[in-house]
């Protein structure tokens, strides 16, 4: 690949960057209220609008991750171009932790010289840590030594990992990350813990997103524009494809009324065996009855069917959610490919938050709690809606005044 190739800013990089960051920043405002439709919110069951966004932006971290390696290390040895890209990787960890304060505290100095002060770092590293600047920069570090492999190098660690994370489920983590009775609990002292965004072996499945998208970037690369869309949508169409059969092993879960007493759930509703399920009645069903309702909507209660690791489930970053998200990132990318480097298309907006995202992510932070001090989480939707905009527009404004001077945040 030449140095020239990936000199050049990408439109379509940069508008769906952007994009993604203005996303985040709708469903991170909108997600806690209550008037709000459950498209734009996060849940655990199914694939939503506000479940796609993340993941989006994980795979255009990947995608940028292997440009910037690539040109950084054109003319600097491997060595030096590591300790650059894992100081910035740490650096993203350690700024998290600051925004957020560690999603936890002390409330005397005994707590922190007793028993609550491991609890403290087991949890930290457990759950608390990992909010979306922590998890690039450790997946940042976790594929460091392949992000500049060869294409069949990245698909191997990359299948490797979507089986790791299977097994890893199968073992204990399905009930680590939902505070359910499990061994590795017991070593790390957070029995009743849950963690959200997958907790700390999540890292496994959003490098999987994160190393898809240093995969398209080579895809674009070395393909003229017409020919990266068209790959893309089929690509993105057949990843979903795979995405939804592997989530229709959901249905196995159903409930039958018929058998008494009926599947055993814990108390949270989760099946007594989420990853492996049981093939005692698949026989007498049709195939219509495996077909799992459609992505976007919501699979029946837990009294119909159990909560189980072939759902879409962003909480676990399940290998079903992995391959239906990855693929709709892809196809997404497709149009921005078509929009911005074939008609030329371009959005202000998409371009600056897409040229100052981490400045963009540090700013609506601050702003998003300012104004949800007066918007509840309970006000009515029009309220809710002038409270996005409101937010959305004082984001804008001191991410656009950035732009002005000229000022972007690099790490």
């Amino acid at each position: 690949m030449s140095d020239v190739s990936i000199s050049k800013r990408i439109t379509s990089l940069d508008q769906f960057r952007g994009y993604t960051v203005a996303g985040m920043f709708v469903v991170n405002f909108l997600g806690g209220l209550t008037a709000v439709h459950h498209l734009f919110k996060h849940n655990n069951t199914h694939f939503s609008y506000a479940d796609s966004i993340m993941p989006s932006f994980l795979f255009v971290c990947g995608y940028s991750y292997r440009l910037s390696y690539l040109k950084r290390s054109a003319d600097r040895s491997t060595i030096s171009t590591n300790k650059s890209f894992l100081s910035r990787s740490l650096g993203l960890i350690l700024l998290s932790m600051m925004l957020t304060a560690f999603n936890s505290k002390f409330e005397s100095w005994a707590d922190m010289t007793g028993p609550k002060g491991f609890r403290f770092l087991g949890e930290l590293l457990k759950a608390n840590l990992w909010e979306v600047l922590a998890i690039i920069g450790a997946c940042q570090i976790l594929l460091l030594p392949v992000i500049a492999a060869r294409a069949r190098v990245r698909l191997i660690v990359l299948g490797s990992l979507a089986l790791l994370h299977l097994l890893l489920s199968w073992s204990f983590n399905y009930d680590f990350v939902y505070g359910q009775p499990n061994w590795m609990d017991s070593i790390w002292g957070t029995t009743g813990k849950r963690a959200w965004d997958g907790g700390f072996f999540g890292l496994i499945s959003w490098s999987e997103i994160m190393l898809a998208g240093s995969l398209v970037f080579d895809l674009v690369q070395r393909n003229e524009s017409k020919r990266s869309s068209r790959l893309l949508f089929v690509l993105g169409s057949l990843l979903m494809l795979a995405g939804y059969s592997l989530s229709c092993m959901t249905t196995l879960y159903n409930v039958d009324h018929n058998v008494d007493p009926p599947s055993t759930p814990t108390a949270s509703g989760i099946a007594e065996s989420p990853v492996i399920p049981s093939w005692n009645d698949s026989s007498n069903r049709t195939w219509r009855s495996f077909l799992a309702e459609p992505p976007f909507v919501a699979p029946p209660p837990t009294n119909q069917r159990r909560i189980n690791y072939w759902m879409m489930d962003k909480r676990i970053v399940t290998q079903s959610f992995v391959l239906f998200s990855t693929g709709f990132a892809m196809g997404l990318y497709g149009l921005f490919v078509v929009w911005c480097d074939i008609f030329g298309g371009s959005l202000g907006i998409f371009r600056t938050f897409g040229q100052n995202p981490l400045a963009a992510y540090i700013i609506h932070h601050f702003v998003q709690v300012s104004i949800h001090a007066v918007v509840p989480k309970d006000s009515p939707l029009l309220w809710s809606l002038l409270g996005l905009c409101l937010f959305f527009g004082i984001t804008y404004f001191f991410v656009r005044f950035l732009e002005e001077k000229k000022l972007y945040l690099r790490l």
